[in-house]
């Protein structure tokens, strides 16, 4: 009695290159960080101890009281500020970052909210500084 043999793989090992590993890990991290940073504009911004970094912003504007008011770094004045985020409006995905000082009153906030919203945006980031917990 004859016996057959085979000689058959049983299983096969599928192994990826380092070079992939490493280049998935790169992708992988550039997508989690974050690459939001401050303005250089001299602004005390109120405290909040539920504040987050919020990294989709793409319009800055801010406002330092006595209607000093900054577009992406440019003093401008309401009407004005009206018309460049009209101009500038893409998206409704599109946010903006507004921050204030901390003793801005809050007529002159909401007044700024209103026109960011007259021009079409929907999604306002209103910035703010972390505030750390006293123990007691």
């Amino acid at each position: 009695m004859k016996l057959r043999l085979s000689k058959k793989k049983i299983s096969s090992t599928m192994l990826i290159s380092m070079t992939d590993v490493i280049f998935l890990l790169i992708i992988f991290l550039l997508i989690v960080s974050n690459f939001s940073s401050q303005s250089g504009l001299p602004i005390r911004l109120p405290g909040s101890k539920s504040a987050a970094l919020h990294s989709l912003q793409s319009i800055h504007i801010s406002y330092l009281g006595d209607d000093q008011l900054f577009y992406n770094g440019e003093l401008v004045d309401f009407p004005t500020l009206a018309e460049l985020l009209t101009a500038d409006y893409i998206d409704p995905e599109q946010v903006v970052r507004f921050s204030a000082m901390e003793d801005t009153p809050l007529q002159k906030v909401i007044s700024v909210m209103d026109i960011i919203r007259g021009a079409g945006f929907e999604k306002i980031f209103v910035a703010t500084e972390v505030v750390k917990e006293e123990l007691q």
